[in-house]
């Protein structure tokens, strides 16, 4: 099976855990100074698997890879795979999470786990801002240890579209810093990047501008029914 992405590829008319592509991790990485900790959440919204006696059910999934697995899974051979479940009988929906938990362990060659739908946080976010402009450097009384952000955004480096996203920033901030981390996350606003690489690159800018940042949380919205919400921290 080849990259899938930018490709116009048919559905599956047959149960296709072949159809899975796997991404290196030290390829998404080169260029990259700092190793981080973390994990990626992908939120499966649309599980479609029909039972034993032909019963159709409809959940929504988390599947969990730790950010230190060799490989990671690219986004649409996931949801051709997951697409592919309805040529299939299963049992239970244990056996839907087991056979999912299979195919993914045996393409990232590491440990995944399945949980229930992750969802995101309620607050509001400050607005990130596109501007020119120079970047202050920490400074004020640093009252804040989570800083929220909406309205990010970076382009796919194979299809060109936009992702969006909600940014959660951990650690211990001024108003001020918050401020200049705004503008921060507005340069990638024309930047082409896949979610993980973006995150990471962000908590690695955060601490080489000296930014008391322990942990990023980006919440890219879902395309093709499915979220990618890669977490990082040092």
């Amino acid at each position: 099976m080849t990259n899938p992405l930018g490709k116009k590829i048919a559905s599956p008319d047959k149960f296709s855990p072949n159809i899975l592509f796997p991404i290196s991790r030290t390829d998404q990485r080169q260029g990259m100074t700092h190793t981080f900790r973390g994990k990626d959440i992908w939120n499966l919204h649309e599980v479609i698997w029909i039972n034993k006696m032909g019963k159709v059910f409809h959940n929504e999934l988390s599947v969990v890879i730790d950010a230190s697995s060799p490989y990671t899974v690219e986004s649409k051979s996931l949801k051709l795979f997951v697409n592919s479940f309805i040529h299939k009988r299963f049992s239970s929906l244990s056996e839907v999470k087991k056979i999912l938990r299979k195919h993914l362990e045996k393409l990232t060659k590491s440990k995944i786990q399945i949980k229930s739908i992750y969802q995101p946080w309620a607050e509001k976010g400050k607005n990130v801002v596109v501007a020119r402009k120079k970047i202050a450097p920490p400074s004020g009384q640093k009252s804040k240890t989570v800083l929220y952000f909406d309205g990010f955004r970076s382009l796919c480096p194979i299809t060109n579209q936009p992702d969006n996203a909600k940014i959660k920033i951990t650690g211990a901030f001024s108003n001020a810093d918050q401020n200049a981390i705004s503008v921060m996350l507005g340069r990638y606003h024309k930047s082409e990047g896949y979610h993980e690489r973006c995150t990471e690159e962000i908590l690695s800018e955060l601490l080489e501008m000296n930014f008391n940042a322990k942990q990023v949380e980006a919440f890219f919205e879902r395309r093709g029914g499915i979220a990618i919400i890669p977490v990082r921290h040092k």
